[in-house]
């Protein structure tokens, strides 16, 4: 029979001995880059080129990435790059190992950018980006093999090829994303100027998708998103354009992403 000394030794074993089978923290979830039906245009600002993806989640019960999360491509879709040289010729080839994917803190959204400097090397006065289908990122983390595995089978597997018909149809809400995508990346960030003063922005974004056909119904919910925004602004609330716009960008994805979540069990 164990006295009391020898139980109270037990006890104090299991209070500091470390658990060996732990469950390791998970990696952030992988996401899908929402195919892009016209380039999307990256702006310098003196160090980098950058602009913003709309993206989705294609694993439910991961971590939710943390701003600065670094990605990787992975998928079957390549990217390409369109660019604008000095003497006006425009040139495309592939952008493979020429970006950087970086989360901004929600699966909704991905920063893509390019040192402003390889566009001297490239002869460019402008650079944007094309995504292709089936286009989606791993996590840059340390990871288990199986885990490493797992990630690519479900950026190029059967649920990637699902996630098409919920996000990169043309559908009214996908053709609505579209529009509010294209206004993030042609409105500056911090800008305080009054939302009138970005009226410009809405017209230049009208004029890139002219040929498009996009849903009427898609692009008025987006002009809806523009005029309540711009609302908010005018009357004093403590919003930017950018930002109002960007969120209501981000919850129609999260609206969507549910869905497809729902429709795809088991990641």
């Amino acid at each position: 029979m164990m006295g009391r000394s020898g139980l109270l030794a037990a006890l104090l074993c299991l209070v500091v001995m470390p658990v060996a089978n732990a469950a390791e923290p998970l990696p952030p979830q992988v996401l899908g880059l929402v195919a892009t039906r016209q380039p999307t245009p990256l702006v310098c600002d003196g160090n980098s080129c950058s602009g913003v993806l709309s993206a989705f989640c294609m694993q439910e019960k991961r971590p939710r990435p943390a701003a600065g999360q670094q990605y990787d491509l992975a998928g079957s879709g390549e990217l390409t790059m369109r660019v604008t040289r000095a003497d006006g010729e425009v040139v495309r080839f592939s952008a493979t190992g020429m970006l950087a994917f970086t989360s901004e803190g929600e699966y909704t959204s991905v920063r893509v950018t390019m040192p402003q400097n390889r566009l001297a090397a490239l002869d460019a006065t402008e650079v944007a980006v094309l995504v292709p289908r089936h286009t989606a990122l791993i996590p840059r983390q340390e990871m288990t093999a199986a885990l490493r595995k797992g990630d690519i089978e479900t950026a190029t597997g059967p649920a990637r090829l699902a996630a098409e018909g919920f996000f990169e149809r043309p559908t009214q809400r996908t053709d609505t994303v579209l529009v509010m995508n294209r206004l993030l990346n042609l409105m500056p960030v911090n800008a305080a100027a009054p939302a009138r003063g970005m009226e410009p922005a809405w017209r230049n974004v009208m004029e890139q998708v002219e040929g498009l056909q996009l849903s009427p119904v898609g692009v008025r919910d987006a002009r809806d998103v523009y005029d309540r925004c711009s609302h908010y602004v005018e009357e004093g609330y403590s919003v930017r354009m950018h930002g109002c716009i960007r969120k209501q960008h981000d919850r129609l994805l999260r609206t969507i992403n549910r869905e497809y979540w729902d429709g795809t069990p088991g990641y």
